[in-house]
């Protein structure tokens, strides 16, 4: 099902009715289903093989036999066992392994302020089915991370809606507080940013967890985030720097046939397209992002196998840098 969270709340609505010794039609399943997803603002559904795929899955999925109840000209659906609920019922193999997956991915925080509740988590499971006892995910992560001991308090202060004072040290910078009202969470390039809303310079920013120096509760009423949407704030950029205002440019580079390849396999960003191939096995491709340190990072990363051809901003910058490189080995 695509949509996963409107799959469950459907799975879940459909399992009571079930449960019902007198059954229900797909047409009441489908009603109530639709009442449920109208109070949490999801797209309600329209065609009745929704919820017939759904019987099917259920079926399938856990083992058991849903019966058809004829009441005069209509027919009904309950559970053959009338105890039966998808709640109450084992985990399933692939059920498991979920949770075994899960688990992998939450221990690259275990061992962080806070975050205690993973081990218990995982000594839960433990007792009650076969996780892997060894990491089977492989994550790139920099252990030696100094921020990291923040990362707990600012997700407790997030999800809290709590305002904060946090003492903040830019790099080359001299020492300053903040008061902020924090937001997100995400993680570039080894390293963990904060978005929230700073008070002194009444916008948000970002700030490098690991230039932060102390953090303490803000006696000030928190300000909730009502303009940003971080699911897509950084569709246009690559890293975590979105400068205000900034506008995506058309970026134009030339990859030789070299690292053509693996520009194919991972794109640099979602808007890449090939624009021309040339004989040598070299081509040129595009992106639109704004511009930013992070992408001139990710651009310098591949040496002399990608060159900006435009814009002439960006290629200027560019080649600005690598003239400075220069220096340092003459």
């Amino acid at each position: 099902m695509a949509n996963v969270k409107k799959a469950y709340i459907r799975e879940k609505i459909i399992d009571q009715c079930l449960r019902s010794p007198f059954g229900y039609s797909t047409e009441e399943m489908k009603e109530k289903c639709n009442d449920a997803l109208e109070v949490r603002g999801e797209k309600l559904i329209t065609s009745l093989n929704t919820i017939r795929n759904d019987i099917r899955s259920i079926e399938s999925r856990f083992n058991i036999t849903v019966e058809e109840v004829r009441i005069g000209r209509e027919i009904k659906y309950r559970y053959a066992d009338p105890d039966f609920s998808i709640y109450n019922s084992p985990l399933t193999p692939d059920d498991i392994l979920k949770l075994s997956e899960s688990i992998s991915i939450l221990r690259r925080f275990s061992g962080t302020n806070g975050a205690d509740w993973i081990d218990e988590l995982e000594e839960r499971l433990n007792t009650t089915v076969s996780v892997a006892s060894h990491p089977v995910i492989g994550f790139q992560e920099n252990r030696q991370f100094t921020g990291m001991k923040w990362f707990s308090p600012l997700f407790n202060a997030i999800t809290e809606h709590q305002a904060l004072l946090i003492g903040y040290k830019p790099f080359q910078e001299k020492f300053q507080d903040h008061t902020i009202h924090p937001y997100y969470l995400k993680q570039y390039n080894q390293r963990w940013f904060l978005f929230a809303y700073d008070e002194q310079n009444q916008r948000v920013s970002n700030f490098a967890l690991d230039r932060i120096q102390y953090i303490q509760a803000a006696d000030v009423k928190y300000r909730p985030n009502t303009t940003i949407d971080f699911e897509h704030y950084f569709d246009n950029a690559i890293g975590a720097t979105v400068i205000a205002g900034a506008e995506p440019q058309l970026i134009t580079l030339h990859v030789d046939a070299e690292q053509l390849p693996y520009i194919h396999s991972k794109p640099l960003h979602s808007t890449q397209e090939v624009v021309q191939k040339n004989e040598d096995g070299s081509a040129l491709i595009t992106i639109r992002v704004i511009l930013n340190f992070e992408l001139e990072q990710l651009l310098l990363s591949f040496g002399e196998r990608v060159t900006v051809t435009a814009p002439e901003v960006l290629r200027q910058k560019i080649y600005g840098r690598i003239k400075k490189n220069l220096k340092n080995y003459e």
